[in-house]
């Protein structure tokens, strides 16, 4: 791999544009798996997973624009520009934007290989909603999802798969 820049519109994007829709900007398969990144961008009163868990992954994430709500360990976290997030391995989690506004995050994740699970969520899952079952796309990463802890969030604020 050789140095380079990844201008600002570069990258491909795929997801819900009422969702959460992913630019995927460094593909782990290009760093020997160590490293993957990828900006999530939120549309307003929309949450980008369900509650959720992985046990290979750490994942780092820095606020870019907006106001970003983590749920983790049963506690509720809101995250603005400058702020980065840390959700470790094992932990369950989600992450969504209740407000009026879009708001951007960078993802980094370590080891990468995940971004590849959002391309197949993104690409596959047209009717994504509580009786989808994501259980084949997230067992071959590692994860669990729990729609049920997820339903109480989604209710209390408002939001939507996209």
């Amino acid at each position: 791999m050789t140095s380079r820049i990844i201008r600002a519109g570069e990258g491909e994007v795929l997801g819900p544009p009422l969702g959460c829709r992913d630019r995927f900007l460094v593909d782990s398969k290009d760093w020997s798996g160590n490293l993957g990144v990828v900006e999530h961008l939120l549309a307003p009163h929309s949450i980008a997973a369900p509650m959720h868990r992985h046990s290979r992954e750490d994942e780092f994430s820095l606020i870019l624009e907006g106001r970003v709500w983590f749920v983790a360990s049963n506690e509720e976290h809101v995250a603005e520009v400058g702020d980065l997030v840390f959700k470790p391995r094992g932990e369950w989690h989600t992450f969504f934007n209740a407000a009026d506004e879009p708001a951007r995050l960078l993802e980094l994740i370590s080891p990468g290989g995940l971004e590849e699970a959002f391309k197949l969520i993104d690409t596959d899952t047209d009717d994504f909603g509580p009786d989808f079952d994501l259980g084949p796309y997230l067992a071959a990463y590692g994860l669990d999802d729990d729609f049920e802890a997820t339903a109480p969030i989604m209710e209390k604020y408002g939001l939507t798969f996209g």
